[in-house]
């Protein structure tokens, strides 16, 4: 199996049939059709099942889909960086970040970044911190933005910031139209909460109501805020969610509260993989970040 073969593969599966793929690669159909006769001998699996006009793939077919683009991803990616190294700082940064954040405090300080460094520029995927934590030990990113509890033993950080949790809750709820931009966490308790799908941040959440004798009712958990953000707003619960998810709506009908009694607090890092020697623009970013963000 090698990077040409997996081409192909690809190529077979966006098209969906042989003879368009061979088309596409500029190929005649014969010799594509045994190399991909020969992979799948070689791996000992049948990738696809093929039918009169089109192919379907296997489960192995999807999963060898899914490892060949990260493969060849990754592999473009190294050239692409290699061959920048030395002189003017330049080429690209692979940041993956913890969803919330993206569009907050990263956004800044890119924008502060490109002023001093216009040549490079950037790539960024959003998930969770788990996510973000799995792209970085699979080298898919450089650098991570991670939300705590997360594992970082593996890991060298910087501490970004402190941002509030706090309570995302219709405009027409009750406690939306009290007085003030807070509320004590025991007003909760008897609410539908929406939490975050980590179980890291779930314990946490947990933690917070057993402290206070509090009874939860979950009506759901997520992993994006902003597939949660709508059922908040046609009031079907409240979100517990970090302070920073405001970023993700822009309209007025969901109010944030802070949560207070105890007032609690979520911690931001930049993370990347322990010893390991940065591309020049990625070392250029950590190095700026770090400049940027004094040790807490």
């Amino acid at each position: 199996m090698d990077i040409k073969s997996l081409k192909y593969y690809l190529a077979v599966v966006q098209e969906g049939n042989i003879t368009q793929a061979a088309k596409k690669l500029c190929i005649a159909q014969p010799p594509l059709s045994r190399q991909i006769r020969l992979l799948e001998e070689e791996l000992g699996v049948t990738l696809f099942l093929r039918g009169k006009k089109e192919i379907q793939l296997t489960e192995e077919g999807r999963f060898l889909k899914q490892q060949a683009e990260e493969i060849i991803e990754l592999m473009e990616k190294t050239k692409e960086q290699l061959g920048k190294f030395g002189g003017t700082v330049h080429g690209l940064v692979s940041v993956a970040a913890a969803e919330s954040f993206g569009i907050g405090l990263l956004s800044e300080m890119v924008e502060a970044f490109h002023r001093e460094y216009p040549q490079v520029h950037f790539q960024i995927w959003c998930g969770n911190s788990d996510e973000v934590r799995d792209k970085l030990e699979r080298g898919l990113a450089d650098v991570g933005i991670v939300r705590a509890p997360v594992y970082m033993e593996q890991c060298e950080q910087i501490f970004l910031r402190s941002e509030p949790w706090v309570a995302a809750m219709s405009r027409n709820h009750p406690l939306a139209g009290e007085a003030g931009d807070e509320v004590r966490l025991e007003r909760l308790g008897g609410e539908t909460l929406m939490v975050p799908v980590r179980a890291s941040l779930q314990e946490e959440i947990n933690h917070w109501f057993n402290e206070i004798a509090q009874d939860r009712e979950i009506l759901c958990y997520y992993n994006s805020s902003a597939s949660m953000l709508p059922m908040v707003e046609r009031g079907m619960g409240i979100a517990i969610c970090p302070g920073s998810a405001r970023y993700f709506t822009g309209g007025d009908g969901i109010v944030y509260k802070t949560i207070v009694e105890p007032r609690k607090e979520s911690r931001l890092y930049m993370v990347k993989r322990r010893y390991q020697m940065l591309p020049q623009a990625a070392g250029a970013f950590w190095d700026f970040v770090c400049s940027t963000f004094p040790p807490a």
